[in-house]
């Protein structure tokens, strides 16, 4: 019989606790908080976009939830604690819009809001406060997913490792940023890891979107109970979580960037990044090119013979060649491509009718170039070349997308992106006020303007 693995001297949780604990608005340096703000404003934006789609309105009709003191981004009424952070928590991924972090697959930004925003307003926090608790729980997230070095294969890269950054964050609102609190979320998230199979979304199912939701709600239990005094076994993260949901991981990365004081000395948010396509982001460069060519050539689909694309690896394994619906084409490199070509651009809703996308698509051959894996992951590379009915040939390569750390997104592309994706379900009235309420957030006293404006329409 083995025996029982004791706790390591100084868990990991221990230091990204007081780090947590530690994290103030004020004393963060003015390109992290305008960074954090940018992420907040996209997460509300992404999840309104999201709660427009038919999917997200027949899954809040089925759960009914119970008028409550929270908010349900696109809806009117108040709803309870949990269900708030279910449904905001579901519509994350439903466009394909959600943000990344660009030294580990994940999407720490949006999957931090649906708790954060519900523990925050029903609680009377300040914007202030909700924003601490949002920069502390993405660099939690952050080093816990450098630290795996990947997750395994048939894993999805959604609610796996944010999920314990999350519970930190949530945990430091819920007790008053009490180290103890926060290091027991920490280790209690660990303890109860979350796996999501990978190739779901490549075939359509949409009970993908409970990944998001169910690892806010996982986050969010967790950091109740951390508040309330239960206790977790120090040292979860290393002995568990690391070796049985990471891929090559290295427990000494996950405290890396903590200062002698306890401070982070550096912020790993300045690596997230924006997706400006509604498509999985492995495909983003392919999804530059075919723009780029759509925007130089006036490339229309009566002009195209064929349609030769390569890509790298990753992007092949997880493309949907033949999606049938709207969730499975945003893993689609035929799809997104044809999307782009016939409607001009490829945007939100250019994916929903895929019989109008297939004649081109069937002229679409895509390939894997190995030389292109040297690229990944940092970079996302895709090469389109066009053949045309007149005999010309048009090519296209994009290894960084728009978007990512190496090519950030414009000021024009955060507003548009934003206010596109927020007009879903809100007039341009409901809309600038929901922007400016975001803006205003760190001399909030409380999210009540903010709230206020996600209830209108």
């Amino acid at each position: 019989m083995s025996e029982r693995p004791g706790p390591p001297r100084s868990p990991a949780s221990e230091a990204l606790a007081r780090a947590v604990a530690t994290t103030t608005w004020a004393a963060t340096p003015e390109a992290v908080r305008a960074k954090a703000l940018e992420l907040v404003a996209d997460a509300i934006a992404v999840i309104a976009g999201g709660a427009a789609h038919e999917t997200m309105t027949r899954l809040r009709q089925a759960t009914a939830p119970a008028v409550g003191p929270a908010t349900v981004i696109a809806c009117r009424e108040g709803a309870d604690t949990m269900s708030a952070v279910l449904l905001n928590g579901a519509a994350i991924t439903v466009l394909q819009r959600q943000d990344g972090y660009a030294r580990a697959k994940g999407h720490p930004a949006s999957q931090l809001l649906p708790p954060l925003l519900a523990v925050a307003e029903t609680r009377r926090l300040s914007g202030e406060e909700l924003l601490a608790a949002f920069l502390g729980g993405y660099e939690v997230a952050a080093r816990v997913g450098v630290a795996l070095g990947g997750v395994p294969e048939h894993l999805h890269d959604i609610g796996n490792w944010v999920t314990i950054g999350v519970s930190a964050a949530t945990a430091s609102l819920l007790g008053d940023r009490d180290e103890a609190t926060i290091a027991a979320a920490i280790d209690g998230a660990s303890s109860l890891a979350l796996s999501f199979d990978r190739f779901t979304t490549a075939a359509g199912a949409t009970m993908h979107h409970l990944y998001p939701a169910s690892a806010a709600l996982v986050a969010f239990t967790v950091a109740q109970g951390a508040a309330a005094g239960l206790s977790a076994l120090p040292g979860s993260l290393e002995r568990f979580y690391a070796p049985h949901l990471g891929k090559e991981p290295t427990v000494d990365r996950l405290t890396e960037g903590i200062d002698r004081a306890g401070r982070w000395d550096h912020y790993e948010l300045l690596e997230g990044y924006l997706k400006l396509h509604p498509s999985c982001a492995h495909l983003h460069g392919v999804n530059d090119a075919v723009e780029l060519l759509v925007e130089r050539a006036a490339l229309r689909e009566e002009d195209v013979d064929s349609v030769d694309v390569g890509i790298f690896g990753d992007g092949v394994r997880i493309d949907a060649s033949d999606p049938q619906n709207d969730l499975a084409a945003r893993f689609s490199v035929r799809a997104t491509v044809a999307a782009a070509i016939v409607h001009g651009r490829l945007d939100d809703d250019g994916l929903v009718d895929l019989d109008a996308l297939r004649p081109l698509m069937a002229k679409i051959t895509v390939r894997h170039d190995p030389a292109m894996d040297e690229l990944a992951p940092e970079g996302r590379p895709g090469r389109v070349t066009v053949h045309l009915r007149d005999g010309r040939t048009l090519v296209e390569e994009v290894v960084y997308p728009r978007g990512t750390s190496r090519l950030p997104a414009t000021e024009d592309d955060r507003k548009e992106k934003v206010f596109h994706l927020l007009g879903r379900s809100y007039d341009d009235q409901a809309t600038q006020r929901i922007v400016d309420a975001v803006t205003a957030l760190p001399d909030a006293a409380t999210l009540a303007d903010l709230t206020a404006a996600l209830r209108s329409s």
